[in-house]
Order: structure tokens, then sequence, then C-alpha cells
């Protein structure tokens, strides 16, 4: 049965889905500010720069993200600074730029550690924020995801179907494993799980292929045919082996 994830706050504003509660927190900076001098070594080795074209005008901006700062996240336009947003308090912990949408603006996918109104205790969740060409805007800003969250990335599984949420959640501390999600417009739902894995375990992207690694052996997930199936397979040369999916998904 497919599990959907909403937040419970957000509603549908015309344009655009803004989160209710926390709109009046996105800031919108004008372009009057350049790129600040990198004096500061410590913090240059902490941000991470991403050079690419975010809103399909041929212009390539420059997003800079630093983990448990704040702001967490800026984006510059020849040199000068459009927008920037995230409280410390969220702790963010990565960042992947995509095209969610495939509508040729990018959306900026956020891991943070943050606690909410429901969940008291902090945890990993993620965080979605859209791009008009001018100003980010709160897209999705769920709560959780249906289990602890340890990792996350956005891919392309299958050429002819849109960017899958590959997380690794757990259940118990030892017993991590894979889920798949698509995007509804509007949350995520889960179509796909693995059965458990080995702790530790962490996702990378090569190009395009998502690579699992587990208690020092690595998984390529694949989707081998436009059907909604994965399999996770061994990673290394004439191996046959795969973890199977758990029964009934």
């Amino acid at each position: 049965m497919a599990i959907k994830v909403y937040p419970a706050w957000v509603k549908r504003v015309k344009g655009h889905r803004r989160m209710r509660r926390h709109a009046s927190r996105l800031r919108i900076y004008p372009q009057q500010e350049s790129i600040p001098p990198t004096a500061n070594r410590e913090r240059v080795v902490e941000t991470q720069v991403f050079e690419q074209d975010i809103d399909g005008d041929g212009i390539r901006e420059t997003v800079r993200f630093t983990p448990r700062g704040e702001p967490f996240l800026q984006v510059f336009r020849e040199g000068r600074r459009l927008w920037q947003w995230g409280p410390a308090a969220f702790r963010a912990w990565k960042l992947q730029i995509v095209d969610l949408e495939d509508d040729g603006y990018a959306e900026f996918v956020v891991g943070v550690n943050r606690s909410t109104r429901w969940y008291r205790d902090r945890q990993n969740t993620i965080h979605i924020l859209g791009w008009t060409g001018a100003y980010g805007y709160a897209k999705w800003l769920g709560s959780r995801l249906s289990s602890p969250l340890d990792d996350f990335v956005l891919a392309r599984l299958h050429p002819q179907q849109p960017l899958r949420l590959v997380t690794i959640e757990r259940r118990h501390p030892e017993q991590p494993f894979v889920r798949v999600y698509r995007w509804s417009g509007f949350g995520f739902t889960v179509i796909w799980e693995s059965a458990p894995l080995r702790a530790p375990a962490r996702l990378h992207l090569r190009g395009e292929t998502v690579v699992v690694n587990a208690a020092q052996r690595a998984y390529i997930l694949r989707q081998p045919h436009e059907k909604l199936r994965f399999t996770l397979e061994a990673d290394h040369a004439n191996a046959t082996e795969a973890i199977r999916p758990e029964p009934n998904r």
C-alpha cells in the first residue's frame, strides 16, 4: 500500500504552494551586495559551492550552502546576491539542487535536523524550496518521512520517468533499509522498500546511478523496466546476488 507523506500545516497558494506558518521568515534580498570575501578559511572549507543555471535563462547562478550555518543557503548571480535563507536552528546538513518537476526551475532539496510543534525531539527530515528566478519560497517543508531518516539523494532511475527520492531510513538502529518515493506535486509517496541492510548505510551518486554503501559493501539501485520494480545489486564484477524487496511492496 502506498504511504503518502504530507505536512500538516501547508496550504496551496495561487501560483505556488507555500508554507503558512514560516512564509514570513523567507527573506528576499535585492541585487545590491557582492559575493563576500573568502578571508575566513574555516568557513570556506565548510561552505559548498554549486555553479549551475537554476532557472533556464542561460546564466549560471552560484549557490552557496553552509551546513549548520545561518543563513545556510545563498544564491548569487554575476557576483550579486539575489536571496538567502536558512535559520541555524534547522541544522541543515545536506543540499541537492534538482529540477524536481521538469519545468525549468530548480528546487533546493535540503536535509535538516529540527523539531516541530508536532515532533518535539529533533530528527532528520527534508525541506524543499522552490525558485522563481529571483527568490526562493517554501514549496514543501515536510515534518518527517515515514521512518527516521539517515540519508537521501534524488536521481532519475529510469530515463522515461521522473526523478525519485531515495532514502536510507531505519526502524531499528542496526537495521537500515532503502526506500524509493515519487513526488506527487505536494508531498512524497512510498513506491518501494528494500529488505534490511547492515549498518551503517549511506548513499551517493555516480552520475545518475545511486550507490548504497552498507557495512563495507556497495550496491547499485536499479529500475530495470518502466514498472515500479527495483533491485539492489551487488556492485562488483559478475555479481548476481541482489537484496530483494520486502513482501507486498
